[in-house]
C-alpha cells in the first residue's frame, strides 16, 4: 500500500503573542521561523504586522485564532489582568484550552491569581517571567524563570524558541517574586554604576581612559560594566533596550514585597526621577546620568 502523503505531517502549532513592546519585538521572528507554525500577534496599538510572516489582530479577536499557545507580555499587573480576563480570551480558553505562558513582571499576587483562574478555564499556566532585554530577545538568548504545575510540550516548544536557559521553581508566584528581587537588586547597581563612573574623570584625569578599560575587562565588575558603560557615558538613552517606566514599575511591586528600605527607596527615587526627566521610555541607563538622584 502506497502510504498517504499527509501522513505523519506535523499539525501546526497556533501561536498567540499578546502585547508588543521591546521584547516582543524580539522574539517574534524567533516563533515565525519555527517549522509547522503560524504565529498572530494581538495588539490594540499596531496598525501593521511588524513582521511579515505574523497576522496582526485586535485583541477582540482572539478566541477566533483557536491558539494551541498563548504568549503574553504586559507592562503591568492590569494590563496583564486585562487581557487574560478578556470575554474572547476566556472563550479561546475554555474552548481550545492552550499552554499560556506569561512573560510580564507582574505581582507576586496577580501571578498566583492567574494561576487559579487559568487552571478554573483547564488550560496549562506557565509563569515564566523573563530577563535579557531586547538584546536577549534579538539573540534568542533570553533567560526564564518558570513554574508551571505540570509540564507542557507545546510551551517547551514555544520558550525554547527564544530562551537560553529556564530555571524551574517549584511554587507559583516563586518566579514573579525572584524576578522582583532580581530586578531591584539590578537597579541598584545600575544607579551606583552612574554614580561612580563620574567619578573616574573627577580624581583620575588622564587616567579615566585606563581606569574604564579596567572596569569593563578586568575583575567581578567587568560583566556589568562591560555591558553598560558605554551607553551611560555616550549618554544615549533613546531607542530602549528596557524602558526607564518599566523598571521603575518594577521597583515599586519589589518594594510593596520587601518593605521600604533606604536602598530600594532611594533607587525607586532615582528611576521615578529618571522617568520625569528623560521621558518614561528612555532607557533604563539613563538612571545614571549625571542629575540622577
Amino acid at each position: 500500500m502506497t502510504p498517504s502523503p499527509l501522513q505523519g505531517v506535523r499539525p501546526t502549532t497556533r501561536i498567540l503573542v499578546a502585547g508588543y513592546g521591546a521584547l516582543t519585538s524580539g522574539i517574534l521572528p524567533h516563533l515565525t521561523s519555527l517549522p509547522d507554525a503560524a504565529v498572530t500577534l494581538a495588539s490594540r496599538h499596531l496598525t501593521a504586522s511588524p513582521d511579515p510572516l505574523a497576522v496582526l489582530i485586535q485583541p477582540d479577536h482572539v478566541d477566533q485564532v483557536r491558539p494551541d499557545v498563548i504568549v503574553g507580555c504586559f507592562a503591568d499587573d492590569e494590563r496583564s489582568q486585562a487581557f487574560w480576563e478578556h470575554p474572547s480570551t476566556t472563550t479561546a480558553l475554555t474552548d481550545c484550552r492552550p499552554a499560556c505562558i506569561e512573560l510580564s513582571t507582574v505581582s507576586p499576587t496577580w501571578a498566583e491569581e492567574w494561576h487559579q483562574r487559568l487552571q478554573h478555564h483547564g488550560t496549562v499556566p506557565v509563569e515564566s517571567p523573563v530577563t535579557g532585554s531586547r538584546p536577549g530577545a534579538r539573540a534568542g538568548a533570553l533567560t526564564a524563570f518558570v513554574y508551571s504545575p505540570s509540564v507542557d510540550e507545546r510551551a517547551e516548544r514555544v520558550l525554547a524558541a527564544f530562551t537560553r536557559n529556564r530555571h524551574r521553581f517549584t511554587a507559583a508566584g516563586r518566579p514573579a517574586r525572584f524576578k522582583l528581587l532580581y530586578n531591584a537588586w539590578g537597579a541598584a547597581i545600575l544607579h551606583s554604576l552612574g554614580v561612580y563612573a563620574r567619578l573616574l574623570p573627577q580624581h583620575l584625569g588622564e587616567d579615566a581612559a585606563t581606569a574604564r578599560e579596567i572596569v569593563t575587562t578586568d575583575g567581578w565588575m567587568s560583566v556589568i560594566a562591560s555591558m553598560k558603560l558605554e551607553r551611560i557615558l555616550g549618554g544615549d538613552y533613546s531607542d530602549p533596550d528596557f524602558a526607564a517606566t518599566h523598571m521603575a514599575k518594577d521597583l515599586h511591586y519589589a518594594r510593596n514585597l520587601l518593605g521600604s528600605s533606604p536602598l530600594i527607596d532611594l533607587t525607586l527615587d532615582a528611576f521615578e526621577e529618571t522617568v520625569e526627566v528623560h521621558g518614561p521610555y528612555a532607557d533604563f541607563t539613563a538612571v545614571a546620568a549625571p542629575g540622577a538622584s
